[in-house]
C-alpha cells in the first residue's frame, strides 16, 4: 500500500511539473518534395493560438511538450503532428505535408496566373479540371483520394469557391495572396471554434479562411477589438461555405 502511495505521488507531482511546463517559441519549417509550401494555416490545440507559415515553409508558435499541431493548406492534406520533448531541442523542426492532389495543383496555378481578359479561356480551363465520366473516369479499385471522410471532393469545391470568389471580384486575380484577415483570425479565435461549433473539418480550415478573407467586409474586421463580432461573421459565412460544400456537382 505504501509503494502504491509513493507511484502515485510521483505521477501526480509529475503530471504537475509537466502542466506547469512553460511553452517556447518552436522553430519549424514545413516541406514537400514537389512543390514550394506557402500560407499554411498552424493550430496549437493545447495552446489555443495559431498562426500562418511564413516564405518557404517557416514558422515560428509557441509550443510544449504534448501539444498538437494541426496543419492547413490548401494544396496540402492537413496534418496533426504531437510535439515530444526532443522536438523542443532541434534548431529547425520539420514536418512534411503530402500534396492534396496534383489536379489541385493546376487549378490553383490557373487561379493565381489568369489574365482577366481571357474570360472565355478560362471557362475552358475550369471545364478542363472538372471531373466527368468521360475525362475522368472512376475506378472503382483505386481509393478516392480527392474526397475528405465526410464525402466532400476537395478539388470540386474548390472550384466552386473558386467560381464565387470571381463572380464576387471579377476585376481580382489571386485569392490566395492576401493574408492580413487570415493571420488575425488564427491568432485571436481557438481551433475548437472551427471543430466544434463551426465543425470545419481540417483539410477546409484554410479553404475557408480563404473564403472568408475575400469577403469585402473581413477587412473591417481587423480593425475590430471584440472576437464576438469576428466569430459572428465567421459564423455567417461558413453557412455560406457549408452550401457550397454540400452542392451536388
Amino acid at each position: 500500500m505504501k509503494t502504491r502511495l509513493i507511484i502515485f505521488s510521483f505521477l501526480l507531482i509529475s503530471l504537475v511539473v509537466q502542466a506547469q511546463q512553460p511553452r517556447k517559441f518552436l522553430h519549424g519549417q514545413i516541406i514537400n518534395d514537389s512543390i514550394k509550401v506557402e500560407n499554411v494555416v498552424i493550430f496549437n490545440i493545447n495552446a489555443r493560438t495559431g498562426t500562418t507559415s511564413l516564405p518557404k515553409g517557416y514558422f515560428n508558435i509557441l509550443a510544449r511538450e504534448n501539444d498538437t499541431l494541426v496543419f492547413s493548406g490548401l494544396l496540402f492534406k492537413s496534418k496533426k503532428v504531437v510535439i515530444h520533448h526532443d522536438d523542443l531541442d532541434l534548431d529547425l523542426f520539420k514536418v512534411k505535408l503530402q500534396i492534396f492532389t496534383n489536379e489541385l495543383a493546376e487549378v490553383v496555378v490557373t487561379s493565381k496566373n489568369q489574365d482577366p481578359s481571357l474570360k472565355n479561356k478560362q471557362a475552358i480551363a475550369d471545364k478542363k479540371y472538372a471531373d466527368d465520366a468521360q475525362t475522368s473516369p472512376k475506378n472503382i479499385a483505386v481509393p478516392n483520394y480527392n474526397a475528405i471522410p465526410n464525402g466532400v471532393d476537395f478539388v470540386r469545391l474548390y472550384k466552386d469557391v473558386l467560381k464565387v470568389l470571381r463572380k464576387n471580384n471579377p476585376k481580382k486575380n489571386n485569392f490566395t495572396d492576401e493574408m492580413a484577415f487570415t493571420e488575425l483570425v488564427v491568432k485571436r479565435i481557438q481551433y475548437s471554434f472551427f471543430n466544434e461549433t463551426l465543425k470545419i473539418v481540417d483539410d477546409h480550415l484554410k479553404l475557408f479562411l480563404v473564403y472568408c478573407n475575400n469577403d469585402n467586409q473581413s477587412k473591417k474586421y481587423t480593425e475590430k477589438n471584440t472576437d464576438f463580432e469576428l466569430m459572428d461573421f465567421l459564423i455567417r459565412k461558413n453557412n455560406e461555405f457549408k452550401k457550397l460544400a454540400t452542392t451536388n456537382p
